[in-house]
């Protein structure tokens, strides 16, 4: 499996000025002031299940600008009917990356339930078209594009490494730098 960090440093890779990042995952959200985003950023820590809900809502408003979610298997179980709501909605301009770790986390890295989720039947079942499993960096550079221009509401399911003893950056931005960071023309 792929560690996080190899996985976002490929995302952020990808990205245009054009594009707008929303992303409430712990760990990501604590990684991306310290990586070169080219696209404006939404990072707010730790507000669990609401990347795609708020990824959704800009998708929808910025129909010029593509949006990109990321959101963590632990947060989408919170309320996985979002993703029925975003296949009614069909943004065309909406890509989320679901990193699955079968962990939560940001709360201390508790296992998740051991139920077996398969995330790509899942959403592909609630009526979302484009849906990918993403093994590798080498997937992942070849699965965004056809996300991108799938001209529909995309899920990307990106298997990733826990690590417990991964040493995450502390969260260290206060509301006025994530305004500074997210601002979209």
């Amino acid at each position: 499996m792929i560690p996080r960090k190899a996985f976002l440093e490929g995302l952020v890779a990808m990205l245009t000025p054009r594009d707008v990042l929303v992303s409430c995952l712990g760990a990501n959200a604590r990684y991306l002031p310290h990586l070169a985003v080219p696209a404006p950023c939404f990072a707010l820590c730790d507000s669990m299940g609401a990347a795609i809900p708020l990824a959704l809502g800009m998708a929808l408003q910025r129909p010029d600008r593509h949006v990109i979610a990321l959101e963590g298997d632990g947060s989408l179980m919170m309320s996985p009917n979002v993703l029925a709501t975003v296949a009614a909605a069909r943004p065309a301009n909406l890509t989320a990356l679901l990193w699955v770790n079968r962990h939560y986390e940001s709360s201390g890295g508790q296992t998740l339930p051991a139920a077996p989720l398969d995330w790509v039947g899942l959403a592909r079942g609630m009526g979302l078209g484009h849906v990918e499993a993403v093994a590798d960096l080498l997937a992942l550079r070849a699965a965004y594009p056809r996300a991108r221009d799938a001209r529909a509401p995309a899920l990307l399911v990106l298997d990733v490494a826990f690590d417990p003893h991964e040493e995450i950056p502390p969260y260290s931005e206060r509301p006025d730098e994530i305004r500074a960071r997210f601002r979209v023309g």
